[in-house]
């Protein structure tokens, strides 16, 4: 049996890693869209420092794509395209989850339309597959979808150079767990995926749930930081008394996503609480809406934070602290899209313009 074409879509601190791991595992084509670099790395290769695979210098994948356009004009059938981009509805038309995939799925569709595509969203938030469902026709384009839930202390640290300082653990299911396909599919993902003793990966039947327990951090803490411009061990200690970061937000926060996630049945226990304050608590590492906010990038906002509101909303549930959070981050969302040029605030009527 041939092996299965992979097409990585994303090549930052998550993205590198995961083609990485496919990479070291050797059952399947691993391609890998890099936009900003592609020159540096098309010439240099990548520089990785990895607590995982060691010191790689001058790693690449088997094949490297500048765009997904131009992967789709490659001629080839990919029978997962993993998206490892960053999930930001709010940002521009292109960078949105379903742009981003429609040019390879169109190109597979065309190719072979009996052969069955595999999209894997690894990325944060909640509720993140609908506009893929809303925009492509399961029937039509013949496609599954799945969700990938990666605990991994990975980021791109500089041009073409990569800091892997956390172990990588990735859990893989079915957005709809009653899509045999999908579930079949994402068991054999794992299959082409997982590296004994380098990773941890895994088939999670309830992957909605893991994503609710990655909630838990992203929500609180990930956006705290972003907030603040700080890692997570300064964001603790330069709390009032030492605590109030701890007591007064991250922990109060984690307690309106368990109440969220309840409302629609899903129960997460109380220890993760301690155990995603504690995660990070003495390791020197921004979470990604910080490093996004430092780089002057649009943030996961909706994803992270919009989404269990407006599911808290529905539900009637009160998240003081959340919207908090989100209503902060929002001023600060539109900050950089102005910067962006992505909207335009007329200073003589002192409003945005339409």
């Amino acid at each position: 049996m041939s092996k299965p074409n992979v097409i990585v879509i994303g090549a930052g601190g998550v993205g590198v890693i995961a083609a990485v791991s496919l990479d070291f595992n050797a059952k399947s084509n691993v391609s890998l869209v890099v936009r900003s670099d592609y020159g540096h790395v098309k010439e240099h290769g990548y520089t990785i420092k990895s607590c995982s695979y060691g010191n790689l210098d001058g790693w690449r994948p088997q094949t490297l794509f500048g765009s997904s356009e131009e992967a789709s004009n490659s001629g080839t059938f990919f029978d997962y395209i993993v998206v490892t981009t960053k999930n930001i509805p709010d940002g521009p038309f292109q960078s949105r989850v379903e742009e981003v995939v429609r040019p390879v799925l169109e190109s597979n569709r065309k190719l072979d339309s009996e052969r069955q595509s595999n999209i894997l969203l690894i990325q944060n938030g909640i509720d993140i597959e609908k506009d893929l469902f809303k925009t492509f026709s399961k029937q039509e384009y013949n496609y599954t979808a799945l969700s990938g839930v990666q605990i991994v202390a990975s980021t791109k640290v500089g041009r073409g150079v990569i800091d892997h300082i956390g172990p990588e653990n990735l859990a893989v299911g079915a957005f709809d767990p009653s899509d045999r396909n999908a579930v079949e599919a994402a068991k054999q993902f794992i299959s082409i995926y997982l590296n004994e003793g380098h990773n941890m990966a895994q088939f999670d039947e309830r992957v909605r749930y893991s994503r609710w327990k990655k909630l838990l951090y992203n929500a609180a803490i990930n956006t705290t930081t972003a907030l603040v411009g700080l890692d997570v061990p300064r964001a603790l200690e330069f709390g009032v008394n030492k605590q109030s970061t701890e007591f007064e937000i991250f922990k109060p926060a984690m307690r309106e996503i368990i109440a969220i996630a309840a409302a629609e049945g899903i129960v997460l226990e109380e220890k993760f609480i301690d155990f995603f304050t504690d995660a990070t608590r003495n390791l020197i590492f921004k979470p990604s809406m910080c490093v996004d906010m430092e780089k002057g990038q649009l943030m996961e906002l909706e994803a992270i934070l919009g989404n269990p509101l407006r599911i808290g909303k529905s539900y009637g549930i009160d998240a003081p602290i959340l919207s908090m959070l989100y209503n902060l981050l929002h001023m600060l969302q539109f900050k950089l899209r102005e910067q962006k040029g992505l909207l335009k605030f007329d200073e003589q009527t002192a409003r945005i313009v339409d």
